[in-house]
């Protein structure tokens, strides 16, 4: 009986930090978020990418992938927690969606970084998932517009693929100096 009752107790232990992580690590991407540089495209400039990198490194893989769609179900509910203060399923489904979509792969790549042994395929791994989330960004907006897709790269990737190649590699080496055990 006792024994039960400790492991009902660790599982309710367990629960709660979850749901604190990914609650905690939600609200640090939603902060991320509006820290935005508008530009012209449509597509903000913000620190998302580095974010969502580092919540990939930093948590195991289902936190991970748990914290992005809490992050995702705030927005869609209506809490300003995507650039610039929006929120809202049409933000999902609108022309930057594909990109909060595409957070989910960049985070479950860089999670599998973590793991390999040889930094090189650790940082080819990690730009494997920017590039999936880029092309979610690329379809969805591409998609919506009617803008080929080739015009659309030119217009909302490619102008950010070195800020978010950069995000990622400094996310990566600040993970490797800090290890926090029970994020994990």
């Amino acid at each position: 009986m006792i024994e039960n009752i400790s492991k009902l107790t660790s599982n309710i232990k367990t629960f709660l930090q979850t749901i604190i992580i990914c609650l905690g690590s939600a609200f640090a991407l939603a902060f991320a978020s509006q820290i935005s540089i508008p530009l012209p495209n449509g597509v903000p400039m913000t620190l998302q990418t580095f974010s969502v990198a580092l919540l990939g490194y930093s948590l195991s893989e289902d936190k991970g992938i748990k914290a992005i769609l809490t992050y995702l179900l705030l927005g869609i509910l209506g809490v300003g927690v995507f650039a610039s203060g929006n929120s809202g399923i049409s933000t999902v489904l609108g022309l930057t969606g594909g990109f909060l979509l595409g957070f989910i792969p960049l985070v479950l790549f860089c999670n599998k970084a973590k793991k390999v042994k040889n930094t090189m395929n650790k940082i080819l791994l990690s730009m494997v998932g920017l590039i999936i989330l880029h092309i979610f960004g690329i379809l969805q907006y591409s998609i919506l517009t009617g803008i080929n897709i080739i015009k659309v790269a030119t217009l909302v990737s490619i102008p950010f693929l070195l800020k978010d190649a950069l995000s990622v590699l400094l996310a990566f080496i600040i993970s490797n100096k800090i290890k926090i055990k029970h994020l994990q």
